[in-house]
């Protein structure tokens, strides 16, 4: 058997390939596989070109295209790329979104180049038809006073704990999340609460749940008391909680900034006989899937990924298909779900 081998110039096809393939004008072919609907050109014509683009492998030249319809194609997505399994279950949610659309996602880092340089270059080098901003905290605010300037087109939208007024926004406001998760462990009897953070993060003395720990410690007249890691790894937290476990000053209960920092703590203070829920309660941040399925699940205060996400998605392409179109703002709030791991 012989198969007969289409040769394109460059080794890639062409429109011009597609045209003659599907015997219709180039001009035709551009328009069907641009989208084009206000045209008179009959379904066989159309289904001749998406045909014969298909065979041929044919894909529309996105920089040529841009140019024609003035849209890039992209949505840039603007995130700490410092890995976190709350962070890997937004940006899933999101591409998930942006599957069912025309738009691709462009991933950026821009607070480590915010930190840096001050600068947003290297984030604006690519083109992008609207910005979304999830958990900006340097660079946020910054951007929007600064958007009408660098990019005055680019519709922009933050999303998250932090967020900027001054835009559309779907927020999530942390501290009502964080005095549920105190009110229920003082409600257990617990008095001696220990806050387990990175020394190297922020939210080590700062931020809504460090206020909402502190205030409600000292609002029942208890010593406020940090567990400081150096990382959010499991051999960093295993290192400091086992100087805890050794200096036998154990707390009561640990309320934990994020659900990794729990589910470490869960395995560490097991390992060491500790009845996880009796001996020593603990209370995640985040909400993630993990904190379901651990040997005790543990008490996590429950951020509405998927609610931020859809309507995120929502006031994005509004602004995309009109500039003009109002502001649009939400703020969302965080649930507070009771496992045994904190007992009842």
């Amino acid at each position: 058997m012989y198969r007969t081998r289409v040769h394109h110039r460059n080794g890639r096809p062409t429109r011009e390939d597609v045209a003659r393939d599907a015997n219709i004008s180039g001009a035709t072919v551009s328009r069907v596989l641009s989208g084009r609907t206000d045209l008179s050109i009959s379904p066989e014509t159309r289904t001749r070109v998406l045909e014969a683009a298909k065979k041929l492998g044919y894909h529309p030249n996105s920089a040529a295209r841009a140019l024609t319809s003035g849209r890039t194609g992209l949505v840039g997505f603007w995130v700490s790329l410092e890995y976190s399994r709350y962070r890997a279950e937004v940006l899933d949610y999101m591409r998930t979104l942006l599957r069912g659309s025309d738009e691709a996602m462009a991933v950026c880092d821009v607070d480590e180049e915010y930190n840096w340089a001050h600068s947003f270059d290297r984030a604006l080098r690519v083109p992008v038809d609207g910005i979304i901003a999830f958990d900006n905290s340097a660079s946020v605010e910054a951007f929007a006073k600064e958007s009408e300037t660098l990019a005055p087109m680019i519709p922009f939208v933050s999303m998250g704990a932090y967020w900027s007024e001054s835009k559309s926004f779907v927020a999530i406001d942390l501290r009502p999340g964080a005095d549920a998760a105190m009110r229920h462990l003082l409600k257990t009897g617990r008095r001696k609460i220990a806050y387990v953070c990175p020394w190297t993060s922020d939210l080590i003395d700062s931020g809504p749940r460090f206020e909402a720990y502190r205030d409600a410690m000292i609002g029942a007249g208890l010593e406020p008391s940090t567990i400081a890691v150096e990382r959010v790894t499991y051999q960093r937290i295993k290192e400091a909680l086992e100087d805890v476990v050794r200096s036998r000053n154990l707390p009561e209960a640990i309320f934990c900034m994020n659900d990794e920092t729990a589910i470490a703590a869960s395995a560490i203070l097991s390992n060491h006989g500790l009845r996880i829920g009796s001996d020593i309660a603990i209370v995640g941040f985040d909400g993630i899937e993990e904190t379901k399925h651990t040997p005790v699940p543990i008490t996590s205060v429950k951020q509405p990924i998927q609610e931020m996400c859809d309507l995120t998605w929502q006031f994005i392409k509004t602004q995309m298909e009109d500039p003009s179109a109002p502001l649009q703002q939400k703020i969302l709030y965080p649930e507070l779900v009771i496992r045994e791991s904190s007992g009842s």
